[in-house]
């Protein structure tokens, strides 16, 4: 456990495509948000939050309720391929 908690004496070295790709990605993420203003920057922020959340939300009721459950196992069948008789 010491050796878990005890400070690195070398810095992790990312990949060089790991870097290439970090900054191609904000090159892109620059260029489509430049020129927008901050309340847009925000507004665009609450809506992916609430997008985000609901999907989410869905998702997890989805899995909790019986009638969709019902629905897979009753579309289920199982083939037998090369079976011997």
């Amino acid at each position: 456990m010491k050796l878990l908690l005890k400070k690195q004496e070398t810095a992790f070295v990312y990949h060089k495509y790991y870097h290439l790709a970090q900054a191609k990605w904000s090159q892109k993420m620059d260029g489509l948000i430049n020129g927008l203003s901050r309340r847009k920057l925000i507004c665009l922020l609450v809506l992916f939050t609430l997008f985000t959340t609901g999907y989410f939300i869905y998702n997890i009721y989805a899995a909790f309720t019986k009638s969709t459950t019902l629905a897979i196992q009753n579309t289920a069948t199982i083939k037998i391929i090369n079976s011997k008789n």
